[in-house]
C-alpha cells in the first residue's frame, strides 16, 4: 500500500501542480495564457467611466459615483429614495475611508478619493 505515490510506478502518482496523469503517466494539462487587452472590468475591457476618467472627461468623484450608482441600481424600486441615499453615500464612505478600498480605488484609477486625502 502507497501512501500520495510512495510505492506506486511513475505517472501512477498524484497528478501535482499543472494537471492530473493519465494513461501511460503522460501529464494532461492546458497552457495558461492571459489576453494583454483583459482588465479587472466587467467584459475583460476597459469600462468606458474608467476611460473617461483617464481621458479627463470625468472627475474621480463623478467616476465613483457612477460605480456605487451601478452597484446599488438592483435596490431602486426595492428600498425607499432615503434608504437607497443612505446605502450610497455609506459606500462611498468606505471608499474614502477603508483602507483596502482606498487602495482599490487607486490601483483602478491612480487616484484616492478627496476625502481621504484630508
Amino acid at each position: 500500500m502507497g501512501i500520495d505515490g510512495i510505492g506506486k510506478p511513475p505517472g501512477a502518482g498524484i497528478g501535482g501542480i499543472g494537471g492530473t496523469t493519465g494513461k501511460d503517466g503522460v501529464r494532461a494539462a492546458e497552457s495558461f495564457k492571459l489576453d494583454p487587452s483583459a482588465s479587472t472590468a466587467p467584459g475583460g475591457k476597459v469600462s468606458a467611466a474608467l476611460a473617461s476618467l483617464q481621458r479627463g472627461e470625468l472627475s474621480l468623484d463623478q467616476y465613483l459615483d457612477g460605480r456605487v450608482d451601478d452597484a446599488t441600481s438592483h435596490l431602486v424600486g426595492k428600498l425607499s429614495p432615503d434608504q437607497l441615499e443612505f446605502v450610497k453615500q455609506s459606500l462611498r464612505d468606505q471608499m474614502a475611508t477603508d483602507p483596502v478600498l482606498v487602495e482599490l480605488v487607486q490601483r483602478t484609477t491612480g487616484s484616492v478619493p478627496a476625502s481621504e486625502l484630508r
